[in-house]
């Protein structure tokens, strides 16, 4: 079942027959304008009523099944995204063939166990954004010799990102002897920011859309003075 997540942390009581097995459950509805170009010729304020009107709509297309009842919604009255309700287990397969959803996350489930999972974080990769000198030995300049350089590490969290580089420190500004017999060091001189990335492992790099491993919002001046018209 592709729609339905967290079912795969339960351990079902074989001696409680399906039929007699109730699941709590957090149920996402799928966006009703998946392309939105259908909203284009509308006002702002237009759109978003569309859009929680098309929500509200998918509401009472699944409730007028009567597979079960809700006891709560997800998102507000304006904008429905979700329900929350309680529903016979053999509903779920139902659930995971239906266009309405996107997801059905499990909360509980009556006469199962819960696998304990231990609370560890998962590595995740992360891209350091460092400055670094280049020093040369006795040479002394106004301007320093600098570079930027982006770094993509795995670690458990920013912080954890940082303290690895920088235990690597002293490993890293090993010198090495020039064309001139001069030595030189790259010495790390700053750790400037860090990106959490979407790469979970090494084989998302190989992607044919590429990944991102960085990015930093800014503004700029509009020099043109460019207004996009909402055209797409």
């Amino acid at each position: 079942m592709k729609k339905i997540y967290g079912l795969e942390d339960w351990v079902l009581d074989t001696n409680v027959k399906n039929n007699s097995r109730f699941v709590n459950v957090r149920i996402m509805f799928q966006y009703p304008y998946p392309d939105q170009k259908v909203l284009i010729d509308l006002k702002p304020k237009e759109r978003l009523k569309k859009i929680g009107d098309g929500f509200k709509d998918t509401l009472k297309r699944l409730t007028d099944l009567n597979w079960f009842d809700y006891s709560e919604l997800v998102g507000t009255k304006k904008r429905p995204t979700g329900i929350k309700a309680k529903v016979k287990y053999r509903v779920l397969s139902k659930l995971d063939k239906l266009d309405l959803i996107g997801s059905v996350w499990i909360e509980s489930v009556e006469h199962a166990t819960k696998i304990e999972i231990e609370d560890k974080m998962p590595d995740k990769f992360f891209c350091v954004k460092m400055t670094v000198v280049i020093e040369v030995e006795g040479l002394s300049h106004k301007k320093q010799d600098i570079e930027k350089r982006l770094v993509l590490i795995k670690a458990q969290s920013a912080d954890d990102a940082y303290q690895k580089l920088e235990e690597q420190k002293e490993a890293f500004i090993k010198p090495y002897l020039n064309s001139d017999g001069h030595f030189v060091r790259w010495r790390i001189d700053s750790f400037d920011d860090c990106f959490e990335t979407d790469i979970n492992s090494i084989k998302d790099l190989n992607k044919s859309d590429g990944v991102e491993v960085y990015s930093q919002l800014k503004s700029r001046k509009n020099k043109t003075g460019t207004i996009w018209n909402g055209r797409f």
